[in-house]
């Protein structure tokens, strides 16, 4: 099984011989962190909430390095030299993991390596397991329909329902991007609102024309996302496409995109040197999407035939 670690360049990791992270499989686990800045100076003296913000950035800065997030962390353990600062360590905890709420120790100890360090922290995590926000993008004009394409009916539910459907079957509650911040910018304006509003570091994007895919897909796509570092976009035959998975911190690269004009997925996946996932032999069926009246004529042919 394959193992990767990470620096952060500290003179202990070397000295001692640590890593700050360490990933096997999908198991990541992060050593006692403390605050410093990246020349090793003490950050926040005297303050344990700034101390704790600090160690929460570099403990996330790690997490990102082997393709996860904090999210993803399934256990704490805080090591303070008072006891007196419990109440302040658990507020600065519940602000960064209130919503993920992983298990956790607090312990007094005697002292750490530097009298001016007040706390450190461990972690670990499982990479993916605190899923995604699971967005639909809902918001192009469809002029090639001629009219809103979220809300052509095929079978029983709208598009926007299948997707809609899809997500609830693979354990997600579903955002739908219907109205972008921005009009006029094709996907990226969907993108960009979605990117903007994020409550998860990890964003899932599907569109609302994708009728017959699957939750099961889904969920090997997301598997596949994140198994590895970065963006990661489907492979089409005619280029990159739904599903994809971005991270809350590629906003800027999406943003200065729009700025150039460039409104292009495909230019997007190269921006961020995307990941590539190519669905399982014999599937790709189900990322059939509706772009043209001959398509809807299509997938209505295709879903008459399942139901028979």
């Amino acid at each position: 099984m394959r193992r990767q670690l990470v620096s952060s360049g500290a003179k202990w990791e070397a000295k001692v011989g640590y890593s700050r992270a360490v990933r096997v499989g999908r198991q990541i686990f992060i050593s006692g962190t403390t605050a410093v800045d990246p020349k090793g100076r003490v950050v926040g003296k005297g303050d344990v909430r700034a101390q704790a913000r600090r160690i929460f950035e570099i403990i996330e800065g790690s997490l990102g390095e082997l393709g996860a997030s904090i999210e993803d962390v399934v256990r704490t353990r805080m090591y303070v030299t008072d006891i007196a600062n419990a109440d302040a360590l658990g507020q600065a905890h519940s602000k960064v993991f209130g919503r993920t709420r992983p298990a956790a120790t607090l312990v007094e100890v005697n002292r750490l390596i530097d009298p001016a360090l007040l706390v450190e922290i461990e972690a670990d995590a499982v990479a993916g397991s605190g899923g995604a926000d699971a967005v639909i993008l809902a918001g192009g004009k469809a002029k090639r329909m001629g009219q809103d394409k979220s809300r052509i009916r095929l079978g029983r539910r709208t598009l926007l329902g299948h997707a809609r459907a899809v997500l609830e079957s693979a354990g997600h509650k579903p955002r739908v991007a219907a109205k972008d911040l921005q009009p006029g910018l094709g996907p990226l304006g969907g993108i960009v609102t979605a990117l903007r509003s994020a409550r998860h570091s990890r964003l899932l994007f599907v569109g609302c024309d994708m009728p017959f895919v699957s939750g099961d897909l889904i969920g090997e796509f997301l598997a596949a996302a994140t198994g590895g570092v970065g963006a990661m976009f489907t492979q089409h035959k005619r280029g990159m496409g739904f599903p994809f998975m971005l991270s809350r911190a590629d906003l800027s690269v999406v943003e200065k995109q729009i700025v150039n004009g460039e409104l292009s997925l495909q230019r997007l996946a190269k921006r961020l040197k995307a990941r590539t996932w190519h669905p399982p032999a014999g599937r790709e069926l189900e990322l059939f999407n509706i772009n043209t009246p001959a398509d809807l004529a299509e997938a209505k042919r295709k879903l008459k035939e399942e139901e028979c």
